[in-house]
């Protein structure tokens, strides 16, 4: 690499490098971020060899005497698939940022690609930067986004009142979602049946589990739930019996009002484990009539207690 220019002042210069030279420098953030649509116009450009020097003409970042491609994307990809014809060097203007600002930067650009992604895949990500592995299909896909928002703030999005400020703010989903790790795994841990863990139900599991210590009873419960265990006694149902033919009701239902169902299916779903809490002795334990639900936001409250965050905004 030879140094033609450089400007203390402004912190850059400019250089000469070859293209294995250039090809050698790592990519940064900014590198698969940026897409201009200037890049683009060097493939119908390419018989233009007057402009050959300037499609030559590129941008890096020096970063603690590292250097990293700042641009140049598709033409990288031009260049290696032969399309366009690569020169032998290109002229570099290095731009000199501090590794803090660096950092800041590839933050800032890194949110905003997982802003852009399908919720799923946004959860997805979340998982891989908290080192999360989960093995069935509905939590490997990422789709637990919606339960974990009814679970911290008791509706769906779509059915929170903007008028609050706290419900205006944005669910931190890495943060719930790695408050909730271990009462996720443990569900997974089930291979729970995409039949019986809707969204409502994972949501007041999530509640329950997350609001008791210890839970082993509630985990108990859900075993029973997923294995299609309940208990039917002279006609009576125990909880798990009670909740499973609410489910089979609820399969069989009008999906339109589906945000207001879940959470009519939490409510349920808490009732039926606070009843098998109580255990086979209690009067409430056994009964014919279905499930109606009780209030789940007590139990969210005792959640966040739980957790220690009852005053974060973002949750």
């Amino acid at each position: 690499m030879q140094i033609l220019y450089a400007n203390s002042e402004l912190n850059t210069s400019l250089a000469e490098l070859s293209m294995q030279e250039w090809l050698d420098i790592k990519e940064s953030e900014f590198f698969n971020f940026i897409q201009n649509e200037e890049e683009n116009n060097w493939l119908y450009l390419q018989q233009a060899s007057c402009l050959s020097s300037f499609s030559a003409q590129l941008a890096v970042a020096k970063i603690d005497g590292e250097l990293y491609k700042l641009n140049g994307q598709q033409r990288l990809l031009a260049w290696t698939s032969g399309k366009l014809q690569a020169p032998e060097n290109v002229v570099a203007q290095i731009i000199e940022i501090t590794a803090a600002d660096f950092l800041a930067l590839t933050e800032e650009i890194q949110a905003k690609r997982k802003a852009s992604l399908p919720v799923n895949e946004y959860v997805k990500a979340i998982y891989k930067e908290l080192g999360l592995s989960f093995n069935s299909a509905r939590f490997k896909e990422g789709l637990i986004s919606e339960a974990i928002t009814v679970a911290f703030r008791g509706r769906p999005r779509a059915l929170q009142d903007k008028r609050f400020i706290k419900e205006r703010v944005e669910l931190n989903l890495k943060k719930a979602i790695e408050l909730f790790s271990e009462e996720l795994l443990f569900i997974d841990g089930l291979n729970p049946k995409p039949e019986l863990f809707l969204t409502g139900v994972l949501a007041a599991a999530l509640i329950m589990l997350g609001g008791t210590s210890p839970n082993t009873d509630i985990r108990e419960f859900l075993v029973r739930l997923n294995n299609h265990q309940g208990e039917i006694k002279d006609g009576l149902e125990d909880p798990v019996a009670g909740l499973l033919r609410v489910l089979e009701g609820y399969r069989m239902s009008d999906r339109n009002a589906q945000s207001h169902m879940t959470i009519d299916l939490c409510k349920k779903v808490i009732q039926s484990i606070t009843l098998w809490q109580e255990g086979a002795d209690s009067p409430k334990f056994w009964r014919k009539k279905l499930i109606t639900g009780i209030d789940h936001m007590p139990y969210i409250r005792k959640l966040k207690h739980q957790k220690q965050v009852y005053e974060a905004m973002d949750l």
